[in-house]
């Protein structure tokens, strides 16, 4: 059992040494701190998304923004699409489940606000699981807002619909999933140091 504890830790751990050393996304998420902050400082408000655990992960970085990360603050201006049941049901009954969050985008969204999306897959022909995060950044897109991809090494297609896009570099949902917690934690930790 301590072997698989510490195996447990020790891919965790050479996870995060690979991103120290990863340029590419260390930039992702310095630039989409500095989109955030920009477009908070701006008046506008932050859109999060995702399916499952990334659901979570939306709701996760809108409570940190809206309540407070490290220090005291004006609330910031974030929503999860994620938390209003009829909402999402009956923009699921009746227009189908991959408008759930597209169809709150198109009536919340201005031009000038962030629209972040989570997943861990990708939208092609061996996955088919995020249909409705593709609807949303195009959504996003017609609105005119900047649009941030929490992804992984898995996501290829959607990386065509986000102006910024944060890989984390491995196949384990897991591990992507404990990853783009990390990084929300760290950008809510950048933005903060900036306003």
């Amino acid at each position: 059992m301590k072997s698989l504890v510490k195996k447990w830790f020790l891919e965790r751990a050479g996870m995060n040494i690979n991103l120290i050393n990863n340029t590419a996304f260390m930039d992702s998420v310095i630039a989409s701190a500095d989109i955030i902050s920009s477009s908070i400082k701006e008046g506008n408000k932050l859109l999060i998304f995702g399916n499952g655990g990334s659901a979570a992960e939306a709701q996760h970085f809108a409570a940190e923004l809206v309540g407070k990360f490290e220090k005291e603050r004006s609330a910031l201006p974030a929503i999860a699409l994620t938390t209003d049941t009829s909402i999402l049901t009956a923009q699921g009954n009746d227009y189908g489940f991959e408008y759930i969050f597209s169809r709150q985008i198109e009536a919340l969204a201005n031009v000038g606000d962030v629209v972040i999306g989570f997943t861990t897959s990708d939208v092609g022909k061996e996955d088919k699981h995020s249909y409705n995060i593709l609807r949303g950044f195009q959504a996003a897109k017609v609105k005119g807002t900047h649009r941030i991809g929490f992804f992984s090494e898995k996501t290829d297609f959607l990386l065509n619909y986000v102006d910024t896009a944060i890989v984390v570099p491995n196949k384990n949902t897991a591990i992507i999933q404990e990853t783009h917690l990390s990084v929300l934690h760290l950008i809510c930790h950048l933005v903060e140091s900036q306003l």
